[in-house]
């Protein structure tokens, strides 16, 4: 898969003070990505010299390979961007708007800004004056002037901030959808980390304006496989496969490690490495045990988020 957007050592410092330091990363092609941090952390600052509205203090940004200090115009190309509040004619109507944004491209169309105004929504006010919008609904033309020009990499900076329950439930499925059927690449700072959790493949955050922790989605780092719930019918036969297939790391399952449910199952909490996951299932069924349900256990993406920075100090 290619990689789409490359940050190498990026560094910023104004009067002396350094403000982000040596951030590396890199963004696939139709990956989303989430950019956490607490407010100050530095998030803004790094989107900011992405996008060039700030100048790299040290290192470089590739966009689809090029560099933004040597190629600006033909990194600009692969890129659409809404950084803080996007800015319009207020007294022009939204179609207007974003023809003023399309006649600056030469390889967008008409049919191409009908395409973008209803693939995030705001087909049905392209006739209204922008000024008369919803924050949320300036969000969603920002992010159509974004993607007029074809993009392979979107920089967004809290792009649900404002938006109500519906609003950020389809912001979040027009985003997916760019992704997977388009193959845009979406960088996204957000402080709604449930809704990074749903729609982000990785999350990158920084802390003080340094990289903590870069981590899959639904992975557990540090805890040594994946935590698993299985539910089956029969504890005494699984307590006794348990025993041979993790031979000395097993420990006789214990109150803490099953619970009785209702309808006669149990539920067996334990830690595999995601390959032995498999062969314990085909191993249960084997000798009689019926496994009504596999699930992992995950903590929240908050959840992570609060442990990862309260290990750094920075919330009590």
């Amino acid at each position: 898969m290619n990689t789409i957007l490359s940050v190498r050592h990026l560094s910023k410092e104004i009067k002396g003070r350094s403000i982000v330091k040596d951030i590396s990363f890199d963004v696939l092609e139709g990956e989303i990505v989430g950019l956490l941090g607490a407010n100050g952390a530095g998030k803004t600052t790094i989107m900011k010299m992405i996008v060039g509205l700030s100048k790299i203090s040290a290192g470089d940004v590739w966009i689809a390979g090029n560099s933004m200090k040597t190629q600006f115009s033909k990194a600009l190309d692969n890129l659409g961007a809404v950084i803080e509040a996007p800015a319009f004619y207020p007294y022009l109507r939204g179609y207007e708007n974003l023809r003023q944004y399309q006649r600056l491209h030469k390889n967008t169309s008409k049919d191409w800004l009908l395409e973008v105004a209803n693939l995030v929504g705001i087909d049905h006010a392209l006739k209204q004056r922008v000024g008369t919008y919803s924050l949320g609904m300036k969000q969603r033309l920002g992010i159509a002037q974004a993607l007029l020009k074809k993009p392979k990499l979107l920089v967004l900076d809290e792009p649900l901030n404002g938006l109500d329950p519906a609003g950020v439930r389809e912001t979040r499925n027009y985003l997916s959808k760019i992704a997977s059927e388009l193959g845009v690449s979406a960088l996204i700072s957000s402080h709604q980390l449930s809704e990074i959790e749903q729609m982000a493949s990785r999350v990158i955050v920084i802390q003080e304006g340094s990289l903590m922790i870069e981590q899959q989605i639904g992975y557990e780092a540090g805890d040594g496989g994946l935590q698993l719930t299985l539910h089956v019918n029969d504890l005494e036969k699984t307590s006794k496969v348990l025993a041979e297939f993790l031979g000395e790391h097993y420990h006789s399952l214990t109150n803490q490690q099953a619970e009785e449910l209702p309808g006669g199952l149990y539920a067996v909490f334990l830690t595999l490495e995601e390959e032995q996951v498999p062969r314990l299932i085909r191993t249960l069924c084997s000798e009689g045990v019926d496994v009504h349900r596999v699930q992992p256990v995950n903590s929240s993406l908050e959840e992570k988020f609060l442990q990862w920075t309260t290990k750094r100090g920075e919330v009590s």
